[in-house]
């Protein structure tokens, strides 16, 4: 093989290998969350529930609720799986007006074309269709507390989505990968080639070889004849 095609398989390697990593790299982080309704509130009628559902590899998200507490991890759908991503708007509605009133969870699942998954679950949830809502305890006046620090109200956190390193990773193996089976491919075509040509140049060859004997062969046969 001469040291111009090793040059040229060795660039196209280099560029593989530069063009897929710098794209992965590219992709933006995406989130599972949702805003509305809050941990802890009380709830009755249509709900509206608000958030996000986005990923750059988004497929779809899926929106569910479920018994307080739930040993046996049981999810009821709320609607059909969403095809469309979702930021900072309406995910969907809840009619809980045919559920039991008592405590339950809702939970935010968003499908990523790997098979992986995004999760956001909102604890404490009181349905109060039928029962009326509890009221907060009357307090003391304010002189007769003690000051005290105001702690804020723990608010829901997106779910921590998978790190970019491991979808970069993977994009690089891949590259590496097809720009393997490519120069093999490559190299097999351009052996393939040169075989062929020479056997053609040998062929070739033997053919003009026989040609030039065969019509030595005929002039020597002309000068039996004239001598004659």
């Amino acid at each position: 093989m001469s040291s111009r095609l090793r040059s040229i398989i060795c660039t196209s390697i280099i560029l593989v290998a530069i063009i897929m990593p710098s794209s992965a790299v590219a992709q933006a982080p995406g989130y599972a969350d949702v805003t509305r309704p809050q941990p802890g509130e009380a709830i009755f009628g249509l709900i509206t529930i608000e958030g996000s559902a986005a990923h750059p590899s988004f497929v779809y998200y899926e929106i569910s609720f479920a018994y307080q507490p739930n040993p046996s991890d049981t999810w009821f759908p709320i609607m059909q799986p969403i095809q469309t991503p979702i930021t900072d708007g309406r995910l969907g509605i809840w009619d809980t007006t045919g559920i039991t009133d008592g405590n339950y969870q809702l939970r935010l699942i968003v499908w990523l074309e790997n098979g992986k998954s995004l999760e956001a679950i909102v604890s404490d949830l009181r349905i109060r269709n039928t029962t009326p809502t509890e009221t907060p305890a009357a307090t003391k006046p304010a002189a007769l507390l003690s000051p005290s620090p105001v702690i804020p109200a723990d608010t829901p956190l997106p779910t921590q989505i998978p790190s970019s390193s491991n979808i970069g990773l993977s994009r690089v193996l891949r590259a590496f990968f097809i720009g393997g089976i490519v120069c093999l491919v490559g190299l097999l075509s351009l052996g393939g080639f040169i075989i062929v040509r020479r056997f053609l140049q040998f062929h070739w060859a033997t053919l003009r070889m026989r040609h030039l004997h065969w019509r030595s062969e005929q002039r020597r046969g002309r000068k039996r004849r004239w001598r004659r």
